[in-house]
Order: structure tokens, then sequence, then C-alpha cells
């Protein structure tokens, strides 16, 4: 999988650049997966976001097992986003939806681990004069 190139949005502090920074953080996200290194991903995360780390060492524990990852990418099917202190903090809803997962063990057994579904990722995004961070992640899976 190649590098996810960003949206030129990104580069704003507008709603419209958080749902863009929001959206590379789940590019980052499959991408992590993917290959097995979440460092762009946490490159992007702020120190004390649990759930951002929490997938930095879910990542870091698959690639130690030699286990790997597949799935059809993450696809955004809704997007809100508020400005929560003008051009500083911001709010970004995605609604996300995602196919099965399946692990791949070192002798090439496949397991589907998750059937997929659909989960609203919910940011605290700050914009920092130059770049994004997420500073908070919520994960809420979406059922019926």
């Amino acid at each position: 999988m190649a590098f996810p190139t960003p949206d030129p949005a990104i580069a704003e502090p507008t709603p419209e650049g958080a749902v863009a920074a929001g959206t590379q953080f789940l590019a980052l996200y499959d991408y992590a997966y993917s290959i097995g290194d979440a460092a762009p991903l946490l490159a992007m995360s702020a120190e004390g976001c649990v759930t951002c780390a929490s997938i930095g060492e879910d990542v870091a524990a698959m690639t130690d097992g030699g286990f790997t990852a597949e799935s059809d990418p993450l696809r955004v099917v809704m997007t809100d986003s508020a400005e929560i202190r003008e051009g500083e903090w911001f709010r970004v809803h995605l609604r996300v939806e995602q196919g099965a997962v399946e692990t791949v063990t070192p002798d090439g057994v496949r397991q589907r681990t998750s059937e997929g579904g659909t989960v609203d990722f919910i940011f605290a995004m700050a914009w920092l004069g130059d770049r994004w961070r997420v500073e908070a992640l919520d994960l809420v899976e979406i059922t019926a």
C-alpha cells in the first residue's frame, strides 16, 4: 500500500480542513495495519490520545507476532465538523464503513477476525499553526 496523500484542504484551520485531517488519519490507520507501521499515525496524534496509543500498540503486537491484516480501505459515508475555538480547536465526526478483516498468520493461515461494520470516529482536533494533531479519539460502533 502506498503512503496516503492528504487532501490539500488539510493545510487550512477550517472545519473542512479538520475533516481532511480526520480523513487523513483514517488513511494512516489503514496504512498502519496494511504495512505494520503506525509511526505516521502516531506522529499525527497527541501523546495523551489513549485510543491513538492503543491503535499503535495493536499494530506493534500484530507485527511483533508476524501477523498481517487485510481488509478493504475504510470508507467515509458521512462527515461533520464544528469549530470549537476559532482556528484552533475542532470536533470532527466521521461515520465509517469497514469491510471484513482477515488476519494472516506467519505460516499463511487466514482467519476472519471481524465481519466489519459501521463505526463513528469522533475526533478532538487541534490546529498547531502548520499541521493538525488528534488530541482525542472516540470510536462508537453503530448497531442496527
